[in-house]
């Protein structure tokens, strides 16, 4: 009964690890898949960061950015060349 018992708590854990990874990898693909509502182009957002650039620029300071790092980041979201 020894051999058998751990044989058949081997096989259950296994199923249950198989079970969690396919449940796990659906919920993250349905996850992906439904949020199309949600998800913002790169245009968006851009253009919501140009517009309310004094905004991003004073955060940005707040949490430490250099000056050069804002003026790398300003370049890229309006669209200026350094």
């Amino acid at each position: 009964m020894g051999n058998s018992g751990l044989l058949l708590i081997t096989l259950v854990t296994a199923i249950l690890v198989v079970a969690t990874i396919l449940f796990v990898g659906r919920a993250k693909k349905a996850a992906r898949s439904s949020g199309a509502d949600g998800l913002v182009s790169r245009a968006d957002t851009q253009r919501f960061l140009a517009e309310n650039w004094r905004l991003v620029e004073e955060t940005a300071r707040e949490t430490g950015m250099s000056e050069d790092e804002i003026a790398r980041v300003r370049a890229n979201v309006l669209g200026l060349s350094e």
